[in-house]
């Protein structure tokens, strides 16, 4: 077990320097990078993967691998953070889908409780469940009424003195929004990961394939005993600052962990099968799902498009890369770039915010 040794670490709050290590592409001679961002040159590498170091360190949906090549793009250094995201509300008035709560026409089956503006909120179950049976999931997720992305934890929390953290609490439309409005878009999967990575193909982690360099936690996870302890070895039982922890090689910081990152792609979990015989050039992930799709059914009894992976009466998926503040090597090591999951379009949650990119002209 390449992580046993993880949770033993006596730590404080991560004791490391959070300036950019050195980058290994520079910016090519004449480009004005925006303030905040980084430049990531074209490159081909090889996306997913199936090593497997002795615990769980692949997902079916991360095989097979397979080469990918992006072209040139710029990214955020961070996730997008609450004061971020206030200016884009103040400017725009927008409202956020957790904000909004949902539709009784569109959902005439759901109970009145689950219509109402809120969000999915992480909650510690307060005995040891058994991870892996059918449904344990519930036991530490829950709809809180009032919780978003001002109220996190619901009615009662607050970003007070949070601007500096990354927003949650955020749909895949949200991020759209706020990403548009900024003169940017999200990023595709493939682009994410090539971020991710820093120019090294193939580790395990976004610096490299020790768990902990020089003893050193290196994102924003899950220590102790997971759902129920959570030990704070890395100084965070929650969110944490953007840029508590040192930056990858291309001067990104919480590539691994703090909250997963909403990505363009629609997600399908078998979707790598069909990209092993080429290179694919910036691939955007399935195509499209039919837009207004209402309890699962398809307008006209129509067959479902190539790509489309439904997911109960919500429709469609997305992607989503990064892991977060709750992943724990022994039941989500998904704090690799490698990693895969998704988020539900009508289901905001506390663990999810995202970064944006922004083409080269």
């Amino acid at each position: 077990m390449f992580l046993s040794s993880c949770d033993e670490q006596d730590s404080d709050a991560p004791q490391v320097e959070s300036e950019p290590v050195a980058v290994t592409h520079s910016a090519p001679e004449g480009m004005v990078v925006p303030e905040g961002m980084s430049y990531i040159p074209a490159t081909t590498y090889t996306r997913g993967n199936e090593q497997d170091l002795g615990t769980r360190s692949k997902y079916p949906e991360e095989m097979p691998e397979h080469q990918v090549s992006v072209k040139a793009f710029l990214i955020d250094k961070t996730e997008v953070t609450n004061d971020q995201f206030a200016a884009f509300v103040k400017a725009t008035g927008y409202v956020t889908r957790a904000e909004k709560g949902l539709s009784k026409e569109v959902f005439p089956n759901a109970p009145e409780d689950q219509l109402v503006p809120g969000a999915s909120v992480f909650t510690a179950p307060e005995t040891q469940p058994e991870l892996w049976n059918e449904g344990s999931v519930h036991q530490w997720w829950a709809f809180v009424p009032g919780a978003s992305w001002r109220h996190p934890l619901g009615p009662d929390s607050s970003i007070e003195g949070k601007g500096g953290y990354p927003v949650v609490c955020i749909t895949n439309q949200d991020a759209q929004a706020y990403a548009e409005w900024a003169g940017k878009r999200l990023p595709t999967e493939a682009e994410w990961e090539a971020a991710a990575r820093g120019g090294a193909d193939r580790k395990l982690f976004t610096w490299g394939n020790d768990p902990m360099p020089d003893k050193q936690w290196m994102g924003n996870t899950f220590q102790g005993t997971f759902p129920t302890e959570d030990t704070t070895l890395d100084g965070f039982s929650d969110t944490s600052p953007v840029k508590s922890f040192p930056p990858n090689a291309y001067g990104l910081y919480d590539m691994a962990g703090n909250v997963w990152e909403h990505v363009s792609d629609f997600y399908r979990p078998d979707y790598y099968k069909f990209m092993i015989e080429e290179v694919n050039a910036n691939p955007i992930g399935p195509e499209k799902p039919i837009d207004h799709l209402i309890h699962g059914t398809l307008d006209q009894g129509g067959e479902l498009p190539k790509g489309y992976e439904p997911f109960h009466e919500l429709g469609y998926l997305y992607s989503t890369k990064g892991g977060s503040f709750l992943c724990h090597h022994t039941y989500c090591l998904r704090y690799r770039p490698a990693a895969r999951s998704y988020s539900e379009p009508l289901s905001p949650t506390n663990h999810t915010g995202f970064r944006c990119v922004k083409d080269i002209e």
